[in-house]
């Protein structure tokens, strides 16, 4: 009778302990998109709580981190993920990935090339900014009635650490601001430039010898990382995006980019 009391009560536990792992991982889910397309691999990467033979899909840099969990290996389901194409032709594209969790939001870039008609992820960039800027906006946002300064500085807290979208509003919003910011700086009219800026926000605005054709407006820049605007009438000389400097540039309006930077 004690032996199948005992048996009874291993059942129990193991059965408990079964239900309970099959509530610790999320269940795996399709991808709606089509097998081995640029969409398809995003998705596999950021969203899916699988990715099986996921080695496969990962050239370069990308092979070196193949024994850890992917990024939606780790949100296991419990975040929002939305992604969208930056830009793609025949043998690479750039797609960006916004993550929500927990009212936090994370900004990715993924690069992916074509090779011999399959393929791959070869690079992912997080734009991540100091600590303290955001643990700023988080406390700034919990105050009521801000002083006008502090509120300006908030907004443009908020910008910086925002999505893309956000970013590309703001330019869009304030559009003939900005053309007179473009016009302040080349004329040398150092006072008008003064006002624009802090009307905006923005933090500093300068021209690059290696893109003299570009004109920068810094939104805010922490050494190499800057989130910003540039201007260009000639769209063959604006920088490329790359994994390694430009990780993010995309044009909202004729000669008007968005740019992020690490």
């Amino acid at each position: 009778m004690k032996n199948r009391v005992m048996y009874k009560l291993n059942l129990l536990l193991l059965s408990f302990i079964f239900s309970l792992l099959s509530f610790s991982t999320a269940p795996a889910q399709k991808s709606v998109y089509p097998k081995n397309s640029p969409e398809w691999l995003v998705d596999m990467f950021f969203n899916q709580t699988q990715f099986p033979e996921k080695e496969k899909y990962l050239i370069g840099e990308m092979l070196q981190d193949v024994s850890y969990p992917t990024i939606g290996e780790e949100l296991n389901g419990r975040a929002s993920v939305t992604f969208r194409k930056i830009e793609l032709n025949n043998q690479t594209g750039v797609y960006g990935i916004v993550i929500k969790d927990n009212g936090n939001t994370a900004n990715f870039y993924c690069y992916v090339s074509n090779i011999s008609g399959n393929w791959k992820i070869d690079a992912v960039r997080k734009f991540q900014l100091p600590g303290y800027i955001y643990s700023s906006a988080d406390s700034l946002s919990q105050i009521a009635n801000l002083p006008d300064s502090v509120s300006s500085l908030l907004k443009i807290l908020k910008l910086l650490i925002g999505t893309d979208e956000q970013l590309k509003l703001f330019l869009s919003d304030n559009i003939d601001d900005f053309y007179n910011v473009v016009g302040a700086f080349d004329n040398k009219r150092a006072d008008d430039l003064n006002l624009l800026m802090n009307k905006l926000n923005l933090e500093h605005i300068f021209t690059d010898e290696i893109y003299p054709q570009c004109i920068f407006i810094l939104a805010g820049g922490f050494g190499r990382i800057e989130v910003g605007f540039m201007f260009s009438k000639n769209k063959s000389s604006t920088p490329k995006i790359s994994p390694e400097q430009f990780i993010y540039i995309e044009e909202v309006l004729p000669n008007w980019y968005v740019y992020r930077a690490i």
